[in-house]
């Protein structure tokens, strides 16, 4: 008998417990989970297969790999369908109005409307905290009604928190801004001094075991051998909402080019990043055999170039010399 009131209290003990728990946590058996879910729309592609809605993202790169202006680029995209609320703690505004301003002619670059620039008040409140921080962000969302934020950069942000584990503590604070509010977040991030001939990897990401994380997803840019100056490559470090789609054997080739009033990173082809790190010498004559046999088969020099993921003018030199 007292074997069974024992077990009793050990179950009403355990009810207890889970009671308790439920007002923290929401308790369903798994099959509940995913007909529910399963009943809501799948994440919409904000950016290819790079960043989804709902996600907090990071882009980083070394300084001057054109990660503002690959972000800004992204930001316009998305401000076609949905206002963007971009936090720019870089530049100033006359800094970006030089940037996207056609220095022959003067014309200034026709941005969405959606597409709303953030930058600090001249008489801003005390920032000096990451709370206080994340409660303006907070607010600005409110007001603007954005539910797509980029914040450009953490670096800054974290660099004016007292706390050693900021990065950490700013990320658990973006989640639940992201929970609460229904965000998709975008933020930017350096790499630390590295080797630019080295591949690009979570590691390379300046505080990457307190960010890497809390990601939903990953992404970087780094800079060709290969094409030098202007050669960049996307390369994807971590995905959950799809298969990963611009890894190591992959990556997205592009150029840093501006054209009249705009700047961007334009997307040029696909490459591995191995050959597009590959030092210009020791590559020369393996480029000139792989040039040699796309010019057989028919190919021109645009399309030679999107397939080996180099510059049409880096083909034509080739082809010049062969």
């Amino acid at each position: 008998m007292n074997e069974m009131n024992d077990a009793n209290n050990e179950d009403n003990m355990t009810g207890a417990k889970i009671a308790k728990l439920s007002r923290a946590f929401d308790i369903r058996p798994a099959k509940q989970w995913m007909a529910e879910a399963a009943n809501r729309p799948n994440p919409k592609s904000l950016w290819l297969s790079l960043w989804y809605e709902n996600e907090v993202a990071c882009l980083f790169a070394d300084t001057n790999m054109g990660k503002s202006i690959y972000a800004v680029q992204i930001a316009e995209h998305v401000s076609q369908e949905q206002k963007v609320l971009y936090f720019d703690f870089e530049m100033t505004d006359k800094q970006f109005q030089l940037r996207y301003t056609d220095a022959e002619t003067g014309d200034m670059h026709d941005f969405n409307d959606n597409l709303l620039r953030v930058e600090l008040s001249p008489v801003y409140v005390d920032l000096s905290n990451i709370h206080s921080i994340i409660s303006h962000i907070s607010d600005a969302v409110d007001i603007s009604g954005a539910r797509v934020i980029i914040i450009d950069n953490i670096t800054w942000i974290c660099n004016r928190a007292e706390s050693g584990d900021a990065a950490g503590e700013l990320m658990q604070m973006l989640i639940d801004l992201k929970r609460r509010k229904g965000l998709s977040i975008l933020v930017l991030a350096h790499t630390p001094k590295r080797n630019t001939a080295s591949k690009l990897t979570q590691n390379s990401l300046a505080g990457s075991k307190r960010i890497a994380n809390f990601m939903d997803s990953m992404f970087a840019i780094g800079a060709t051998q290969t094409d030098r100056p202007a050669g960049r490559y996307i390369k994807q470090i971590k995905v959950r909402s799809s298969e990963m789609e611009y890894g190591e054997d992959h990556v997205i080739t592009a150029w840093l080019v501006k054209e009249g009033d705009y700047v961007s990173l334009m997307h040029i082809g696909y490459g591995r990043e191995c050959d597009l790190l590959a030092p210009v010498d020791s590559n020369e004559a393996n480029l000139k055999e792989r040039v040699s046999a796309l010019s057989e088969e028919g190919l021109s020099v645009r399309k030679i170039a999107e397939q080996l993921g180099v510059s049409k003018s880096l083909v034509f030199k080739v082809m010049k010399a062969g």
